[in-house]
């Protein structure tokens, strides 16, 4: 594993090429207009069929979003896992549209008949999970100018690192509605970089933090990432 070149470079080095220049701007952020809905929802494996509330999708139902292998895809909000400074973070169950009977009996009962565009959509519960920021505009509009976080920013940070490496999540999809930005990305069960700090911290009463081994074992990884895609991700979830 070999460092990029800047890795060698010395503190002279730096300090004689003068004073420090602004940092890039990041590409404007790609969002789509999302819906959340009440929506009839059907376990393929019992067959039972329930109204969920809360589905997130994208309006457009004609281009299946990216990174869905061309399938059409919502998000069921299940679980709040915690609490972000415009909003909060839920752990989602994948949905994928269902065209069996569920959705044949839809349309006939909204008055349509099967596969009409007017036909309700019904969706279908997949094995897969997903973790979607949800960011409140109000809160945003609250705070201009007070705090340093801009979720815009960070949602383009998150495009432009991309989800292509396996060490580092970026969003997989950003939606948005009059009330909330969305920010979905790759469910990780194991919680995040920041808990694991904190849990050492609480265990211990406050005295003592991560010890030096557990923290020189994340840095490692995180030096690696950084060696080998070049860039960090700002949210450092754990597998």
């Amino acid at each position: 594993m070999e460092p990029s070149p800047h890795a060698y470079t010395t503190f002279a080095q730096v300090a004689k090429a003068g004073e420090p220049a602004r940092p890039l701007e990041f590409p404007a952020p790609a969002v789509a207009r999302g819906v959340r809905v009440n929506a009839l929802v059907v376990d393929p494996e019992s067959g039972t069929r329930q109204v969920w509330q809360g589905v997130i999708h994208r309006e457009d139902m004609t281009v299946p979003p990216p990174h869905s292998g061309g399938i059409f895809v919502a998000y069921g909000p299940r679980r709040r896992l915690q609490d972000a400074i415009y909003g909060s973070v839920w752990a989602c169950v994948v949905l994928r549209r269902h065209y069996g009977i569920a959705a044949d009996d839809a349309a006939r009962a909204a008055g349509v008949e099967p596969g009409s565009p007017q036909a309700p959509i019904v969706w279908e519960i997949t094995s897969e999970f997903a973790a979607i920021k949800m960011v409140e505009w109000a809160r945003v509009h609250h705070m201009r100018g007070r705090l340093l976080e801009d979720p815009i920013k960070e949602v383009a940070a998150m495009q432009l690192v991309g989800s292509g490496h396996p060490h580092v999540l970026g969003a997989t999809d950003v939606l948005q509605d009059g009330d909330f930005l969305y920010s979905i990305m790759p469910y990780c069960a194991g919680g995040d970089l920041f808990g694991i700090v904190v849990k050492y911290a609480e265990e211990s009463g406050g005295e003592i933090g991560m010890p030096e081994p557990v923290a020189r074992y994340w840095f490692r990884q995180i030096l690696w990432v950084s060696f080998h895609a070049s860039t960090l991700s700002p949210v450092c979830n754990l597998p």
